[in-house]
């Protein structure tokens, strides 16, 4: 665990959090959706044993959030079909 008061920033230099923790993040983007009902987050995460993955996490309006865990592949790959159905959805409106 990161030694930290609950005032003092991470003492790695990529990690976002502040104080106490156990899990270093990187906030990579957060993305209100869904009719402005959900906000989608996507993060670089770290745990104390050095295991490092992307983390999605989708937080409605109202009601517990969800918390997903990728590795770069699977990230990648969701990202990836998310272009491409963008692209399709443009494509069929033009």
């Amino acid at each position: 665990m990161t030694a930290t008061t609950s005032n003092q920033e991470c003492a790695l230099k990529w990690c976002n959090e502040a104080g106490e923790h156990r899990t270093h993040r990187q906030y990579v983007t957060s993305v209100v959706a869904g009719r402005g009902r959900w906000m989608l987050g996507v993060n670089l995460v770290e745990s104390e044993t050095g295991r490092r993955q992307i983390e999605l996490t989708a937080v409605p309006r109202h009601g517990p959030s969800v918390v997903l865990d990728l590795q770069p592949d699977e990230a990648e790959a969701i990202g990836d079909s998310l272009v491409e159905a963008a692209t399709r959805q443009a494509h069929a409106s033009a």
